[in-house]
């Protein structure tokens, strides 16, 4: 896997249902669901993960840093696209992202510079894939304590 993953936000939000029906209630509240659901998927697979929002509707603080996730808004007038295309252009190793948009020119602008790119729809199955993963190796844990427990 890439060593860093780069979120389009909105691109995400638009294309993720749960998140679409957050965003319904405001765009706080479609990016909120969308830095939950990046944390559960950060705790578990680590390595670095900045998602990037339009600055059309930046909170108070602007950019910041949450359980160990990048938070990064766009100036005015510029758009989440540039801030990526930014990053990964500015980087000595463009190979170590992985970017997830549905945007098919942001896809082929970074892939020009080597980076890695997936869609909305393969990222949230990755999301939901490791969760599940997840899940799986808790209950394990899980059965094995019980067994632990009952033997001393």
């Amino acid at each position: 896997m890439s060593e860093h993953i780069l979120v389009d936000g909105y691109s995400l939000i638009h294309q993720w249902d749960e998140l679409r029906t957050a965003r319904g209630r405001g765009a706080a509240a479609g990016r909120d669901a969308l830095i939950s659901a990046l944390t559960r998927f950060h705790d578990s697979h680590g390595g670095g993960l900045t998602v990037v929002f339009d600055g059309q509707s930046v909170p108070k603080g602007g950019a910041a840093i949450k359980t160990g996730i990048q938070i990064v808004y766009s100036r005015a007038g510029e758009s989440a696209d540039a801030v990526i295309e930014r990053m990964v252009g500015q980087s000595p190793r463009p190979a170590d992202f992985l970017v997830a948009t549905d945007d098919m020119a942001e896809q082929r602008v970074v892939e020009g510079f080597g980076a890695h790119t997936i869609s909305a729809a393969g990222f949230r199955r990755m999301v939901e894939d490791d969760s599940k993963d997840l899940g799986r190796e808790i209950k394990d844990l899980s059965r094995r304590n019980q067994g632990f427990s009952r033997r001393r």
